[in-house]
């Protein structure tokens, strides 16, 4: 039986369709990682321009992932109702509005809705963005596509580090309006090229039954990566359509066995795992972001060291980038694990040596925590059918987000015990991410993406 994933290796392949959705949604992401690292370096600059308490700071920081969280939830539901590129779209110029209004904030309470409102768009577009080019993307490199929009993500937080050399003075004080209103151009940016380039994903269309469309977009984006159009003849159009149906048949079987989408007995346990992955990750990741800007400036360490960090964190990552697609050295499983191992080791190393070790420590820790995201985010999307892929890639980041809420009302108390107690409770955490990713039981790494395939037996 023809599959969409044959006529996408066989017909569309790779080319100016896929460079041209990876450049826009990777902006976004560029984008992102601006937003993330400006969210960490301004709760150090407010707690010492409006004289914020620790309790102020911390809310500060959950108003965000509590945004985030819904940004996730919304990401599951909407985008399957209304499409890929019209959500995208929308959330990109949402953005836009909220760079600049966040730039004449004057009081707390404003800062506290905006980041609330940021963590919405967040939430919603990061998920999205690797939903999209992996339905666009093609089993072999589908891993480097989609890993491609983290080399972007670590792009945009060099970007913000090197800009702050120009806007801000320390951690503590600098011009940070300017640098959020200089910050939109991109945003901005992204948000034009979606509403003139960017396109539905045609596995959005198959699934939702618009086969005439599904077909004109194969030939038009077919012509955009070969220079030439070939229709799909009847036997190929007639074998989509019945892959199709076949797929939609045995999803109305498993709703009517299962009610509980991801997580019914076919799904539950991938659900479980990644969940808890994620909620471990997150916790780790935020230590990061949101003790980074402290303890340098604790160390009175400038600019450079996070700028550094960063740059030498994109390299690392182009190294995942060239294995994450390799099933025999690298793979989407192996690299979580490896991941984790490092976590462990490096959050207990970090605790020991606590100051002589922290520039190292910190990079050693980004570096893991970007490639276990990252893959994990590739594994959210590979792990469920079309009609659950943004549902289960969406409440996986939200739950990993809604346990990492309270997460700043935990890491600034310990901080103020001993500012790296927080590493040995991390170590301790790692142990259990090493036994989920050791034991995950789906690795699709240069395999076709959806799971009704013409070779899975109906029961």
């Amino acid at each position: 039986m023809i599959s969409f994933d044959q006529i996408l290796e066989e017909k569309i392949g790779s080319g100016i369709y896929q460079l041209r959705t990876v450049s826009i949604i990777g902006l976004i992401e560029f984008c992102d990682g601006v937003e993330y690292v400006f969210m960490s370096i301004l709760m150090a600059i407010l707690k010492n321009e409006w004289q914020l308490s620790q309790t102020q700071v911390a809310t500060l920081g959950s108003s965000f992932l509590g945004g985030v969280v819904l940004g996730n939830c919304i990401c599951a539901y909407i985008t399957d109702r209304i499409g890929r590129k019209t959500s995208f779209s929308i959330f990109a110029g949402l953005s836009v509005i909220l760079v600049y209004y966040t730039s004449f904030a004057e009081s707390y309470n404003e800062i506290i809705i905006l980041r609330l409102l940021f963590g919405i768009v967040f939430g919603t577009t990061s998920p999205l963005g690797y939903v999209f080019i992996t339905e666009v993307s093609v089993a072999k490199y589908r891993g480097r596509f989609a890993f491609s929009l983290t080399l972007m993500y670590v792009a945009g937080k060099a970007y913000l580090v090197f800009l702050c050399f120009f806007f801000l003075d320390d951690y503590t004080s600098g011009n940070w309006r300017g640098l959020i209103r200089f910050n939109g151009i991109p945003v901005l940016l992204c948000f034009i090229l979606s509403i003139i380039y960017l396109k539905e994903t045609i596995r959005y269309y198959l699934n939702k039954g618009q086969y005439t469309i599904a077909f004109q977009e194969i030939e038009e984006v077919q012509k955009q990566n070969n220079n030439q159009q070939e229709p799909l003849n009847e036997r190929e159009k007639d074998g989509l359509i019945a892959w199709q149906v076949r797929q939609n048949n045995l999803m109305i079987k498993e709703n009517q066995n299962e009610k509980s989408g991801v997580l019914s007995k076919q799904h539950l346990r991938i659900t479980l795992q990644l969940w808890t992955l994620l909620i471990l990750a997150n916790f780790q990741n935020l230590s990061i972001y949101l003790l980074m800007p402290f303890l340098f400036a604790q160390e009175n360490s400038g600019f450079e060291y996070m700028l550094y960090l960063f740059l030498i964190e994109f390299v690392f990552t182009f190294v995942i980038y060239l294995f994450i697609d390799d099933p025999k050295y690298g793979g989407r499983v192996n690299i979580i694990i490896y991941a984790s191992i490092l976590l462990v080791i490096t959050n207990l190393l970090l605790y020991i040596y606590q100051a002589s070790f922290l520039f190292v420590g910190m990079l050693l820790i980004k570096i893991a925590t970007r490639g276990m995201f990252s893959t994990l985010f590739i594994i959210c999307c590979e792990s469920y059918p079309l009609h659950l892929r943004s549902r289960g890639s969406g409440l996986a980041m939200a739950v990993g987000k809604v346990v990492s809420i309270p997460s700043p009302y935990v890491l600034f108390p310990l901080f103020a015990i001993d500012p790296y107690l927080p590493f040995l409770i991390l170590s301790v955490l790692g142990t259990l991410m090493i036994a989920l990713s050791i034991t995950y039981p789906s690795d699709r790494t240069q395999k076709h993406l959806e799971i009704y395939s013409d070779e899975q037996k109906e029961e």
